[in-house]
């Protein structure tokens, strides 16, 4: 019995010591700057944001790396702690909420009936290490804003904003910076558009 017992211990043991051999799974986020207030929001003038759809190459949370112009990788253990399309969206509201364009900001779920709709979708966000020696971090996103005012109703913009930076080092790390820079490129031109349509 004793004898049975050290085995099933020794057992577990070398199991948990398999199991630790593993690397650890590392979760990220996406986080860009807030910008400077662009000045003159539209009196009472409600943007609804809502969550941006996704391509299903990038719809799972692991790390997309593109090796080759049709070759692609998931990386099981860099990961998003969240859809990247609901962190994007997020960093999107919560910009466009820093530029003060518009008197509010809202989320879909908001019951507020808006003045504007921004929607959009994530064609790409993956690491482009298909150049060894010039990886790079690159997001896809194309926007459609609509307006719900009497005065021009329908679609007031449409545009694809797609940029691509360069990673410093071949870390995890180096590249969600790259991303987050990335993102915040794309959100400055966005912010430009929509100032210059409203």
């Amino acid at each position: 019995m004793a004898a049975a017992l050290l085995a099933m211990l020794g057992g577990c043991v070398s199991l948990e010591r398999l199991e630790r051999s593993y690397p650890e799974k590392r979760f990220y986020v996406l986080e860009v700057r807030e910008p400077a207030p662009a000045g003159g929001a539209v009196q009472d003038a409600i943007l609804q944001v809502s969550t941006l759809r996704i391509s299903p190459r990038y719809q799972d949370r692991s790390f997309v790396y593109r090796i080759s112009d049709n070759g692609f990788e998931a990386d099981f253990y860099n990961q998003f702690i969240a859809p990247p399309a609901g962190l994007i969206s997020e960093e999107i509201r919560k910009s466009l909420i820093g530029a003060e364009l518009f008197k509010y900001v809202i989320s879909a779920s908001n019951s507020q009936a808006p003045s504007y709709v921004l929607e959009g979708a994530v064609n790409g966000i993956y690491g482009d290490f298909r150049n060894r020696n010039a990886p790079a971090a690159v997001i896809d996103l194309e926007f459609f804003l609509t307006s719900d005012l009497p005065a021009k109703p329908g679609i007031v913009l449409q545009k694809r904003y797609v940029k691509s930076v360069p990673v410093s080092s071949r870390s995890p790390e180096a590249l969600v910076k790259s991303w987050d820079l990335a993102l915040e490129e794309i959100l400055t031109a966005l912010i430009a558009d929509l100032k210059a349509v409203r």
